[in-house]
């Protein structure tokens, strides 16, 4: 095989994003609640603040909770996450939920939101609900409480017990100034809208970019017909002309077996500067350098992989260096 992966394609060279990333709006006002709804998220904020201040423990991992990180503004953190949930605990036509993101120690809430999704009952494989919220980087404490809802007929005990999950967050500080990049997304859908989604919509959807609608993949598996794709964003660059980064980005894989692993391909090096952006890019207005590959699989035998992508930054030498683990099946 030649020693640039063949068919290699860049998802997204460069793209002036702008992220909807400003204070999410909140998708439950008090006034558009039905009282049965107010009755349900008042049990799953009491079980919150139950926990917040010590009177019960928070079950051992209720359901998982996936966490990305992206710039946001004024300083903040996008974190768009994914709840998967046993679907034999959700056993309803919709879940409640609530979100109460803390600084340890502390009762009050750097973010807070509640939401009702509608799921997939029944259906095949876990349940996954994506929201997202906004914070400072720190270290946080955050709390979801989980409820079945059946409805304005239903009772107490239909509703089942609350999943109430405490998990301890590092949110990076993307605004620092130094190189940085954002979460690596392996998406399982990527598609172009006809417009930007609207705040409602970015709920619905938080991994979405501008007018790109993306689904994240929750697994490493791949078949061989299958393609790897992933997204990032490089923030801080600095600047060779005032307005222009002088960015590389390199993509080496390594197969991995018997717990160790050996070179096994790489893909043509990306360059984004004064001479491969569009004229009109300038980090100073807030253009984003949206780095990615999509590499077909179907040349790579089946086993386990590591992706490694080393990000330099010609101005100042500095350097990130992140991996992708995944798995190619036999078919």
């Amino acid at each position: 095989m030649n020693d640039s992966v063949r068919r290699t394609r860049i998802l997204a060279a460069c793209v002036s994003v702008a992220l909807l990333t400003t204070i999410l709006p909140t998708t439950t006002s008090a006034q558009d609640l039905e009282d049965w709804q107010r009755d349900e998220l008042r049990g799953l904020l009491d079980a919150i603040n139950a926990a917040v201040e010590g009177g019960i423990a928070p079950e051992a991992d209720p359901f998982a909770l996936r966490t990305d990180f992206l710039k946001g503004t004024d300083g903040n953190v996008y974190v768009p996450f994914t709840l998967t949930i046993d679907s034999a605990k959700a056993d309803a036509p919709m879940l409640s939920m609530y979100l109460f993101v803390t600084e340890p120690g502390s009762d009050g809430a750097i973010f807070e939101d509640a939401y009702f999704a509608d799921v997939n009952a029944g259906g095949d494989g876990p349940i996954r609900l994506s929201r997202a919220f906004t914070a400072p980087g720190g270290t946080y404490d955050v709390y979801v409480a989980v409820r079945k809802s059946m409805g304005e007929e239903s009772d107490e005990d239909e509703r089942g017990p609350v999943m109430l999950l405490r998990e301890s967050l590092n949110v990076p500080d993307l605004w620092d100034g130094r190189l940085q990049l954002s979460s690596i997304i392996v998406p399982q859908v990527v598609e172009p809208l006809a417009a930007p989604l609207t705040p409602d919509e970015q709920i619905l959807s938080p991994y979405s970019l501008g007018a790109t609608r993306i689904v994240p993949k929750f697994d490493e598996d791949f078949g061989k017909q299958a393609e790897l794709s992933l997204i990032f964003l490089v923030y801080n660059p600095g600047l060779a002309d005032g307005s222009k980064p002088d960015i590389t980005i390199e993509y080496t894989f390594h197969q991995r077996a018997d717990g160790a692993e050996q070179y096994f391909n790489r893909t043509n090096p990306q360059q984004f500067n004064g001479q491969t952006l569009p004229a009109a890019f300038d980090v100073t207005l807030g253009h984003q350098i949206v780095a990615g590959q999509t590499v077909p699989l179907s040349l790579f035998p089946a086993g386990d992989y590591r992706l490694e992508i080393k990000v330099t930054d010609n101005t100042n030498s500095a350097e990130i260096i992140e991996s992708v683990m995944f798995t190619v099946l036999e078919s």
